[in-house]
């Protein structure tokens, strides 16, 4: 079994939504690829089983191969896009694709069966536009359980639990948006995560105060760049 940390970290996401729930829990693996979560969380004695889809059938026979190599009785695959192929689960993981190809699974495909949602709870790792996914979750007033940022062989990764059937307003500010609500700068992978974001934001360096305040993107960044300036204590 793979070990990366970004596979442990989503299952221990799913740990966390285990212990919300107290039950045995179906789960979703959208887009699973070679399939190393779905094995890790389907090892777990109180899962159920692991429904694990991918759009592309090529990569779904990678984890069949697995499954029969392995004999993971709980994994059952269907090729299919996003939620369309399942009637339901507790827990939802989509992990890998952007925020937009998310908010437009969550919006379209997540239809209610008999007045219930496909699923509540969802773990979400996007790929990018995290910030856009964001800003629809707190529009939205979708109940963030938790987000943070971790660090898996020098690339950073964003995780959000939610659930999507309870409405709660979450503080929509500079730092919840683009940073995650739930990150610490004492936390060894967030502090590593400030000091790329600043890197990248270096270019306000070389701009002028009156260009900044022309553009409403430059300004929201540039709080944002003396913000992280503030927490690195640069």
């Amino acid at each position: 079994m793979k070990t990366y940390k970004r596979i442990n970290k989503l299952a221990e996401a799913v740990d966390f939504v285990h212990e919300l729930l107290n039950k045995n829990l179906v789960i979703c693996d959208i887009g699973t690829d070679h399939g190393y979560l779905a094995e890790k969380t389907s090892c777990q004695d109180y899962v159920d089983k692991v429904i694990a889809t991918d759009i592309s059938s090529k990569s779904l026979q990678k984890l069949i191969d697995l499954i029969k190599l392995k004999d993971l009785k709980k994994i059952e695959t269907r090729v299919g896009d996003g939620l369309s192929v399942i009637d339901s689960a507790d827990v939802t993981i989509i992990a890998g694709i952007g925020g937009f190809e998310i908010i437009s699974m969550l919006e379209k495909q997540n239809k209610q069966i008999n007045g219930k949602n496909k699923c509540n709870y969802f773990i979400l790792q996007p790929a990018q536009n995290v910030v856009e996914l964001r800003h629809w979750i707190f529009d939205k007033k979708i109940k963030l359980i938790s987000d943070y940022v971790i660090c898996d062989a020098d690339r950073f990764y964003p995780i959000l639990i939610i659930n999507i059937a309870e409405k709660k307003r979450t503080r929509k500010n500079i730092f919840n948006i683009w940073l995650g609500r739930d990150n610490k700068v004492s936390d060894e992978d967030f502090f590593k995560y400030l000091i790329e974001v600043y890197d990248s934001l270096a270019f306000f360096k070389t701009l002028t105060k009156k260009r900044i305040r022309q553009d409403k993107v430059l300004k929201e960044k540039f709080i944002l760049y003396k913000m992280i300036e503030k927490l690195i204590d640069v």
